[in-house]
């Protein structure tokens, strides 16, 4: 029902608020139509639309003779006491770069009219701090039309337009110079606030402007205050300074303060505990000085605890038992230093108590009631410790040389933090790695099969578990060797990929289990072949070798599965044609398994010895064989056939060059018209007669030579291949 003075708009656009002699009114807008209505105020509005400013996107600043006012879009949220009529306000921007928003100061400009001098003065208004921060007088005539906030590199300014035509700027100073200025007014609290705000401004300076105020008030005689001020200087500030100043009787209470916020920093030393508990007894408070020297007692000083120990080095168990009643940090101090005397003396109970500490549930309370060094020495009894943590877990790298003389006890604390998941170094799990092997290697030679199947199982488990690569593959594979713990080996050579190695492992064991890897790895590998196939004739004739030394017998079952192993590793071969069958039969023929020649380091008789029956072959030569007669046979249907087409070519060419047509070529005699048939069948019939019998005394004679040479060579194989080359077989 109010007409509408004028408007304001918002940065963004999406806000606009009207003036009346209703109040003030605020609308959101959403695209083109209004969305919802805030009734900010209903005093009436200012006339002067200079006296109307937007702080941001959502802030509106009103000035009114009573003072400042701040509206979001919704409500009124701050009021500034400013008297005086206002010619014109304008919000100044912050700096860009602020530390803590928290701390970022908010300023206004207000310009109004001096009530002495009848001249407009200009104001910057700290809203923040509540401190006008800058005072200056325009010209006389000059009036204040318009005020406008902008920032300048990165600094504050605000702009006066005056009626006289001029242009007044106003630039905010450096931090240094605006708290310079604070300090030497004894406005502390605002130079504070303005320091934190500045990214710029070091921490020690603003904790130096923290101890002046603190002086500052002290001299005043406000120390309560001053109390406050001179905590925040805790860590920079000696205490000392402070405490000195508070000694009197009547700032006992602000002395207590100030030494529960340095136990509460953990900055305490047992004399400011001391300290402390005096001042709890003057202020009659005998609880807070109980509790107070109930924890000096269990927070004992270090030296203090290597002191007591080494007071008791004559009795190591008297020692430990003391040392169980520590703290965990002085049980451990004291562990540092007496560790090794007392794992030469008491090496589990001592063992015990370094696992809870790097376990974290070492308490002095909980080995109290278990009775001491006997509850320590149970602890390596736990496999999984699922007790609660009462402390912060110690690397078990501080306490490992304690125990280098005792290599069982070290496996056993080392086994057990592994359990329970203890941060261990490369170098502690390499020890364990070697300790476990070693008592595997002990319990081997003196046949204890329970010791050897579980240090076997914790030796798989460090080459296999997550941290297995913190060992390093190759020192683990140099500690399986010296330790001849084949499964470490091989499972080591096939994480490195280390195939001839492991090739020559799984021959050494000879077994079914790891012939039927190697195959597995053949199948996967064609190029390893020939190794392979080389292994398994060394394997099948030893074996044969042997049998034969006890007992000429035909072969038993073991040796019918490696030769058929032998069998299913040819027919391999043959399905993937990565090798040819010469190398193959000379492989077969104990001569190795290389591409050219046979070992030559190797004699004669060696060689021929690593030989397999020639059964284990044949139907690997039959094949072969088979596949031979094919190719020759389709190559020879090719040559007749290539040859009938070039008979045929030469036919048509004669005929083009004798110039006859197709025709009369057809009718012309042939030649074979004019020979005598019954003359030509009768040579041809006794020219094959002569033939065949030629045919079949050669044929006989090369079989006979063939069976002569294979009863006396002592290489068959090679008899074989050189008949099949001349054509004798087929």
């Amino acid at each position: 029902n109010n007409p509408v003075t004028f408007l304001s708009i918002s940065e963004n656009a999406n806000i606009f608020c009207t003036f009346s002699k209703g109040g003030i009114c605020c609308f959101e807008l959403t695209g083109n139509a209004i969305s919802a209505r805030h009734d900010l105020d209903s005093r009436l509005a200012p006339l002067n639309k200079s006296c109307v400013d937007h702080v941001g996107t959502t802030n509106l600043l009103v000035a009114r003779p009573d003072g400042l006012y701040t509206y979001s879009q919704t409500a009124k949220t701050n009021v500034s006491p400013i008297d005086g009529t206002k010619n014109a306000i304008c919000a100044v921007p912050p700096p860009a770069r602020t530390r803590n928003p928290q701390f970022k100061a908010s300023y206004a400009l207000v310009a109004s009219t001096d009530v002495k001098s009848g001249r407009d003065a200009v104001d910057i208004y700290d809203a923040t701090n509540k401190l006008v921060a800058f005072h200056v007088l325009l010209s006389p005539g000059h009036k204040a039309l318009r005020a406008v906030g902008i920032t300048t590199n990165g600094r504050s300014t605000a702009v006066v337009f005056t009626s006289g035509g001029s242009i007044v700027s106003l630039t905010e100073k450096p931090t240094s110079c605006k708290i310079s200025l604070l300090v030497q007014k004894n406005l502390y609290a605002a130079a504070i606030s303005m320091a934190y705000a500045d990214p710029a401004f070091q921490p020690a300076d603003i904790t130096a402007l923290y101890r002046r105020h603190a002086e500052h008030l002290y001299r005043k005689g406000d120390y309560t205050a001053a109390m406050d001020q001179y905590i925040y200087t805790i860590g920079s500030l000696e205490s000392a300074h402070v405490i000195f100043r508070y000694l009197d009787a009547p700032k006992i209470p602000m002395l207590a303060k100030y030494l529960e916020e340095l136990r509460n920093r953990d900055m305490a030393t047992p004399v400011h505990n001391e300290l402390l508990r005096t001042c709890y007894l003057k202020l009659n408070d005998q609880e807070a000085a109980e509790k107070i020297a109930a924890s000096a007692s269990r927070t004992t000083d270090t030296a203090s605890c290597s002191s007591l120990v080494s007071s008791l080095a004559h009795s190591p168990k008297e020692a430990l038992a003391t040392i169980c009643t520590f703290e965990a940090p002085q049980a451990a101090e004291a562990l540092l230093v007496h560790g090794a005397v007392l794992a030469r003396a008491l090496p589990r109970e001592t063992a015990g108590v370094v696992v809870s500490l790097c376990v974290g549930t070492y308490s002095p309370s909980a080995l109290a009631e278990a009775s001491g060094e006997d509850a320590a020495k149970m602890m390596l009894e736990v496999e999984n410790d699922v007790r609660p943590k009462r402390c912060t877990p110690y690397p078990f790298h501080l306490f490992a040389s304690a125990f280098v003389e005792s290599p069982k006890v070290l496996r056993l604390i080392l086994a057990h933090c592994n359990r329970n998941k203890c941060p261990l170094t490369p170098s502690l799990r390499r020890s364990l790695l070697e300790l476990t092997l070693s008592e595997w290697n002990d319990a081997r030679r003196t046949g204890d099969t329970e010791a050897e199947k579980l240090r076997r199982k914790e030796a798989i488990t460090a080459l296999t578990d997550a941290h297995s690569r913190d060992i390093g593959d190759y020192d683990a594979l140099v500690l399986v060797q010296l330790a001849g713990f084949a499964e470490g080996e091989l499972l080591l050579y096939e994480r490195l990929q280390m195939t001839p190695m492991l090739l020559a492992r799984y021959a050494q064991d000879g077994g079914d289990r790891a012939r039927r890897h190697m195959l597995a790895m053949c199948r996967t590998d064609p190029e390893i072949l020939a190794d392979v196939l080389g292994h398994f004739v060394a394997i099948a004739s030893e074996r044969i070798q042997q049998d034969h030394l006890v007992d000429d017998a035909s072969l038993n079952s073991e040796e019918e599965d490696i030769l058929d192993d032998i069998r299913e590793a040819l027919a391999l071969a043959r399905a993937q044609g990565a090798l040819p069958p010469v190398r193959i039969a000379r492989i077969l023929a104990g001569e190795g398994s290389g591409q050219f020649s046979a070992d030559s380091s190797r004699s004669e008789k060696e060689s021929q010895q690593q030989t397999v029956p020639l059964s284990v072959a044949l139907d690997y030569v039959g094949a072969i064989l088979d596949d031979s007669r094919q190719d020759i046979s389709r190559l020879k249907a090719e040559v007749e056939e290539y040859n009938q087409l070039c008979n045929s070519m030469e036919a048509e060419v004669n005929l083009l060059l004798s110039g006859q047509s197709p025709d009369e070529a057809a009718n012309k005699p042939s030649p074979a018209s004019r020979m005598n048939i019954e003359e030509l069948h009768s040579r041809l019939k006794s020219a094959i007669e002569e033939g065949n019998k030629s045919g079949e005394n050669r044929s006989a004679q090369s079989r006979e030579a063939f069976w002569r040479e294979m009863n006396q060579s002592e290489d068959r194989y090679d008899t074989i291949a050189r008949f099949f080359a001349k054509g004798i077989i087929q």
